[in-house]
């Protein structure tokens, strides 16, 4: 019982949806992907990515009602005010760009890190909390979290691609992940760093280990 009321005390809600809804959402995106990648996932994913800034603009200045809610629910408070929706707008803009520039099965393996990886490996070092080991790069972050991600990227990505591919991809992503890179005084979401360190890893391997 003291475990779990202590796991209570570190995740809170706001973490808890985040992450279900990071999943869910990726889940969406990855079936656009693979469903209608020969026909229009590309140009639906744009239309999205589109819609999706004019509604980010306009929740600057009104309270858009259901999406008002919806960014009290799932948006980080600092960015309400400042860049709502910058997560989901990062991660479509992540998936639309491996999916133009990488092979398909390299995308489709990188969009199911992005979707899966990514936010179980966060959760994962909530849950480790103090006991966890910080990362030697990154210390708000855990060695375990990137641990369990770089298994839950190695399973989900292997659906997609070679086992080799999937082990270069996930741990890519997961370095990836645990750095924080600046641009223009704020850090750049790992919605649009993870994908692409993971299809660059898959490509990079490809092309230069092709025999492994």
């Amino acid at each position: 019982m003291n475990n779990k009321r202590k796991i209570r005390k570190v995740i809170s809600p706001l973490k808890f949806r985040r992450t279900i809804f990071h999943i869910l959402f990726g889940l969406l995106i990855l079936f656009i992907s693979v469903k209608y990648y020969y026909t229009s996932a590309r140009w639906m994913l744009f239309a999205v990515l589109i819609i999706g800034m004019l509604v980010s603009l306009l929740s600057l200045r009104f309270r858009l009602p259901f999406i008002h809610f919806m960014l009290k629910q799932f948006e980080k408070p600092r960015y309400i005010k400042r860049f709502p929706g910058k997560g989901a707008l990062f991660f479509v803009a992540g998936c639309l760009l491996v999916l133009k520039i990488f092979p398909r099965t390299m995308a489709f393996a990188a969009i199911a890190i992005l979707a899966f990886a990514d936010p179980i490996a966060g959760f994962s070092g909530v849950i480790f909390g103090r006991r966890g080991h910080r990362r030697p790069f990154n210390t708000l972050k855990k060695i375990e979290g990137t641990i369990v991600g770089i298994a839950v990227g190695f399973f989900v990505a292997s659906f997609f691609v070679p086992y080799t591919e999937a082990i270069a991809a996930s741990v890519a992503a997961m370095l990836a992940e645990a750095l924080t890179v600046k641009l223009g005084g704020d850090d750049v979401d790992d919605n649009i760093i993870v994908p692409i360190a993971a299809a660059m890893a898959m490509y990079l391997k490809l092309r230069l280990f092709p025999f492994i």
